[in-house]
């Protein structure tokens, strides 16, 4: 009787160990991806709240001090995060390149961590300096032209679209990529308003 029972300990122990880096890997994948979202959730808010800032008549200039003082973990612009406003805008002067054609009017930039806009121009533009960014030649620069715009959106001829872009680092907290699992370490939100 002695010796069955301890037959079943020893292969309890073997259960367990088999099963203890399995649920392991579960319970830190649970973690981490609790943290993302917590993460993604926050970006998230800070583009909406981006756009709705810009479009208020704010100067890109004080838009951007104002995401600064708003910016909460995971977002630090000085180290970790960067913004991106833009501005878009439907040509309406006739007989231009850009008549009837929604262009990048307006764009500011800031902070450390390198990122592409999810705007695709036509070609390229050059930008006036700060409080405004805008555009130079925007009606006649083809290159302005965005080659990428949501379905969805629908501006009328004149009307404006404001757009934030926010691009940051998520610090992994397990170390969920020791056991092969691959975790997205930035995250990326983009606000229409």
């Amino acid at each position: 009787m002695s010796r069955r029972l301890l037959d079943a300990r020893g292969q309890s122990i073997v259960e367990f160990a088999f099963l203890t880096p399995l649920m392991l890997v579960v319970a830190l994948g649970v973690i981490e991806f609790g943290y993302a979202l917590l993460d993604q959730h926050v970006v998230t808010k800070l583009t909406r709240e981006g756009s709705n800032l810009i479009s208020r008549d704010t100067t890109l200039d004080d838009a951007i001090t104002a995401m600064r003082s708003m910016s909460t973990r995971p977002v630090d612009f000085s180290t970790r995060s960067r913004v991106i406003f833009s501005v878009l805008k439907k040509g309406a002067t006739t007989n231009t390149a850009n008549y009837d054609k929604v262009v990048l009017y307006q764009r500011a930039e800031y902070g450390s961590l390198a990122g592409a806009s999810g705007l695709r121009m036509a070609g390229s533009g050059t930008f006036g300096s700060g409080p405004d960014y805008v555009a130079l030649n925007s009606d006649t620069n083809a290159g302005l032209q965005i080659a990428n715009l949501p379905s969805y959106l629908d501006v009328t001829r004149g009307g404006l679209v404001y757009v934030t872009e926010i691009f940051t680092t998520h610090n992994l907290l397990t170390p969920l990529d020791g056991f092969g699992v691959t975790v997205p370490n930035t995250l990326y939100s983009i606000a229409y308003f």
